[in-house]
């Protein structure tokens, strides 16, 4: 089977919720191919598996997946190319998305070093990597170089054509900025350009969760405590349709018992704070 075809079968299983499913194929895939002498597509499987294991919040396996792609990589002497600095990018956001952010934004200054050597400045990965890195920097609490960084992935990006998933996603990144400024109505601009092209696109885009984790956050904060816990609870069932109840599904959960909380909806609090608290038990 070739590689897309594996990888195809793993989007399958997971838009079927059978997400452990999908985790247990992909592993055994890598393993396979990785004895079979495959090294690309074993990297491959790798590759996504630090992504998959990273938003269900399984930080040992992400790294582990992103080291041994590493691994593969250099045993075939390709630590100075693109596919290297891919890794480092996913490894790097693996490490942002675990909260070690110093780690993460030096992975990502390697990964960029690499891109700068081998790749044209106006090359796609490079958006993605301003994307990710201006994620870090704001979970960093330097808002200035999260929004320097999110607009220079922007300004890549409207020059290319079939990105709208990702200028949405970019936009709605500038959002958090603005509202972690507290300038509310641009943040509300942004996120509402973001939601449009969400609209817009066809299918059922995972990327379009965050406009609804910023739309909750945006009405909270707008003291309009009901539509925040309605954003809050789609975004909780999204993940938990795509993911299961992972970390992330539990921080849903916990913004929408807040936000039921602040509009006196006291049975519907504690049904998510029981949610939340659920998790990992």
């Amino acid at each position: 089977m070739e590689i897309r075809d594996v990888l195809r079968r793993f989007e399958e299983l997971l838009s079927l919720g059978c997400a452990d499913d999908a985790g247990r194929y992909l592993e055994e895939t890598a393993a396979e191919r990785e004895g079979a002498g495959d090294g690309p597509a074993a990297i491959s499987c790798c590759n996504e598996l630090t992504g998959f294991w990273r938003v269900r919040g399984r930080k040992e396996k992400s790294y582990a997946a992103a080291e041994r792609a590493l691994a593969l990589l250099s045993g075939n002497g390709l630590e100075n190319s693109v596919d290297y600095a891919t890794v480092l990018l996913n490894y790097a956001t693996a490490k942002s998305a675990f909260r070690e952010l110093p780690e993460a934004l030096s992975l990502y200054r390697r990964a960029e070093a690499v891109y700068r050597e081998l790749l044209p400045a106006s090359d796609y990965r490079f958006a993605s990597l301003y994307n990710n890195m201006a994620q870090a920097m704001l979970k960093s609490n330097d808002v200035k170089g999260a929004a320097d960084h999110f607009a220079k992935s922007l300004s890549l990006l409207e020059k290319m054509t079939d990105v709208e998933s990702e200028i949405a996603t970019c936009n709605t990144n500038m959002a958090f900025c603005l509202l972690a400024e507290k300038r509310l109505d641009e943040a509300r601009v942004r996120l509402e350009r973001a939601e449009a092209i969400f609209r817009a696109l066809p299918g059922d885009d995972p990327h379009c969760d965050s406009t609804l984790s910023c739309r909750g956050q945006l009405e909270y904060l707008l003291g309009r405590y009901a539509e925040s816990a309605e954003a809050y609870r789609e975004l909780a069932s999204n993940i938990e349709r795509r993911f299961g109840r992972s970390p992330n599904y539990a921080a849903a959960c916990r913004n929408c018992a807040k936000a039921c909380a602040a509009a006196g909806l006291d049975p519907e609090a504690a049904r998510y704070r029981r949610l939340a608290e659920s998790v990992n038990k």
